[in-house]
């Protein structure tokens, strides 16, 4: 998580998203090895561990980034299309591991994934890529001195004043989805269901989000930033009938609706922000989004969770509710009186030698 930021400014500030994606994969692939490599060694495990995940942390934001300013202009209603891949796999991966890691253990899985992020790596060689996230000034003046540097690594971008109420809104709905996500297991074990039916909850809920995030462009020409709110209510109902089922496979059905909303929140949040910050700034609102989201949020609404749960899982489940509808209700607030952006230059593709996208740095946007 504290890795992320760094990230997002590395992709705003000193290279584009792409590179700074192909560099996340290299390292991640090699920290993976070196885990694999550790073998018994406690010090070296450690030190494998930390550097393969802040070296991956930044893969989703960055993923995203690149995806909204690849599809540029039509970032709002595609999204969803590309984004529901990412839904397939998870519930691919979740399916087949399950079944196999008993048989193969865990050493395949710190074979398979740097395989893996260096078929992401090789993917993003082919074909031309936005450059937006660069510095528009001269490479002799980006050299110019360590107190510039500093300047530049030290302090995020400006992000303006509707930013911090989105991610208010994002951290919100992070608690909530922290919390309930630790408490389903748990609710379903405790209600006679076994680990089977703990990831059916998991699989269903993916496939779920994969029509919605589909349809989500439709959804958004149709209601706009309500999209946030509708989805924020769906992903409530969900928990609400979680604290108010009693049998375990009544509890992996509802993980349909968890899906749903999660699918039109997720891509509601995602194409917020690129609406909210300059496309020089995508990146680090992109990281700082799932800091909040998946990082900070998570971290506060797991123990919460422990702690709710001991003395009433219905009181758990209600009050995730309630903080998730918050989430929503707010960052929709914030995208919704977000000033409407000036006319974005499409970003020059990065091919070798080019020059920086200076116009798609500085079109006129809040931030």
């Amino acid at each position: 998580m504290v890795a992320l930021p760094v990230w997002g400014a590395v992709a705003d500030r000193l290279t584009s998203t792409v590179g700074a994606l192909r560099l996340s994969c290299a390292l991640a692939a090699g920290a993976s090895l070196a885990l694999l490599a550790a073998g018994s060694s406690l010090p070296l495990i450690l030190i494998s561990a930390s550097l393969l995940a802040a070296a991956r942390a930044p893969g989703e934001a960055l993923s995203d980034t690149l995806t909204v300013a690849t599809l540029r202009r039509s970032g709002r209603a595609a999204y969803g299309e590309v984004r529901l891949w990412s839904s397939v796999g998870f519930a691919a991966a979740v399916a087949i591991w399950a079944a196999v890691l008993d048989h193969v253990g865990l050493a395949a899985i710190l074979l398979t994934y740097p395989l893996a992020l260096l078929a992401q790596l090789g993917s993003t060689l082919a074909g031309s890529w936005p450059t937006g996230g660069r510095d528009p000034r001269p490479p002799a003046r980006q050299r110019a001195s360590a107190g510039r540097f500093r300047r530049r690594i030290g302090g995020l971008p400006r992000v303006g004043r509707r930013f911090p109420v989105f991610l208010g809104g994002v951290l919100l709905f992070g608690v909530a989805m922290g919390a309930s996500s630790t408490a389903l297991p748990l609710r379903i074990t405790d209600l006679g269901g076994g680990l089977g039916l703990v990831g059916a909850a998991a699989v269903v809920g993916a496939l779920a989000e994969i029509p919605f995030m589909r349809a989500s462009g439709a959804l958004h020409r149709v209601l706009g930033t309500r999209v946030l709110v509708l989805g924020g209510l769906v992903y409530a109902g969900s928990l609400v009938w979680y604290a108010a089922l009693r049998h375990p496979a009544g509890l992996v059905s509802v993980s349909v609706l968890r899906g749903t909303g999660y699918a039109m929140v997720y891509v509601g949040l995602v194409t917020g922000a690129s609406v909210i910050l300059a496309p020089g700034r995508w990146a680090t609102g992109q990281t700082l989004l799932q800091a909040s989201l998946m990082g900070l949020g998570p971290i506060a609404g797991a123990p919460l969770a422990g702690l709710i749960y001991e003395h009433s899982p219905a009181l758990l489940f209600v009050g995730a509710s309630v903080a998730g509808l918050a989430g929503a209700v707010l960052a929709a607030a914030a995208v919704g009186t977000a000033r409407a952006p000036g006319r974005v230059q499409p970003p020059r593709p990065e091919t070798p030698g080019s020059a920086p996208d200076t116009e798609h740095s500085t079109s006129r946007r809040e931030g």
